[in-house]
């Protein structure tokens, strides 16, 4: 399943969270096992690291709650 937006199409930027708490813009390639977002609308994670794994499931949630994202079944 994935979500498909229907009225608006939002962007979000991945950080990796380093030890001492600050935040650094995701690279491709970057290796990291914490992880924060933010929105486009604003929104943010505030996880303090979490994997990415929970933080992506923050995501969709947002997308589904804030932005009326739907679920379609992959085909």
């Amino acid at each position: 399943m994935k979500l498909i937006p229907t009225t608006e199409t939002v962007k979000i930027q991945w950080f990796a969270v380093l030890r001492d708490g600050s935040k650094i813009r995701n690279n491709k390639g970057f290796i990291n096992n914490a992880w924060d977002v933010k929105c486009s609308c604003g929104w943010e994670s505030r996880t303090g690291g979490a994997i990415k794994a929970c933080v992506q499931r923050e995501v969709e949630a947002h997308k589904w709650d804030a932005h009326n994202y739907t679920w379609q079944a992959s085909n």
